[in-house]
C-alpha cells in the first residue's frame, strides 16, 4: 500500500533541501533512474538535472520556496508553490507547480511548471 504522507514527505523534503542549499539530500531523494522535465526546457535525466541545481543553489545567496498546496494521490505528489532566489543580478521570484512520481521514498519522475515569461525576462542574456 502507498503511504501518501510518506510521498508528500519526500516531495516537501527535496523542495526544503533546495531552499537549504543542501544538494547532497536533494540527490538523495531522487532514484538514480529518476528524469526531471521542466516547461520550457525539456526533459533531462538526473545526471544532468543536479548540476544544474547545483549550480543554482550554487550561485544564489538566498533561496525560498513556499508551499501553497500539496496533493498526494498514488505515487503522485503535485505541489502548487511560490519562491525567490536571489542572485548577484537580482531576486527572482516565480510561482510554480510540481509534479513529483515516487517509489520506494525516493523521486523516479519530476516535473516544474512555471511562468516561462518571468523566466525568459530575469534569464535573457544581457
Amino acid at each position: 500500500m502507498i503511504d501518501l504522507n510518506a510521498n508528500k514527505a519526500v516531495a516537501s523534503a527535496f523542495l526544503d533541501a533546495i531552499t537549504a542549499g543542501d544538494i547532497s539530500t536533494c540527490a538523495a531523494l531522487l532514484a538514480p533512474d529518476a528524469t526531471w522535465w521542466v516547461q520550457g526546457w525539456g526533459e533531462m535525466p538526473g545526471s544532468a538535472f543536479l548540476p544544474s541545481l547545483e549550480q543554482t543553489i550554487t550561485r544564489s545567496a538566498s533561496r525560498s520556496i513556499t508551499i501553497d498546496t500539496i496533493t498526494a494521490e498514488d505515487n503522485r505528489v503535485a505541489v502548487q508553490a511560490h519562491g525567490a532566489f536571489v542572485f548577484p543580478e537580482g531576486v527572482y521570484a516565480n510561482s510554480y507547480h510540481y509534479l513529483f512520481i515516487i517509489s520506494g521514498g525516493r523521486i523516479t519522475a519530476g516535473f516544474e511548471y512555471l511562468d516561462t515569461m518571468v523566466a525568459a525576462r530575469f534569464f535573457a542574456p544581457a
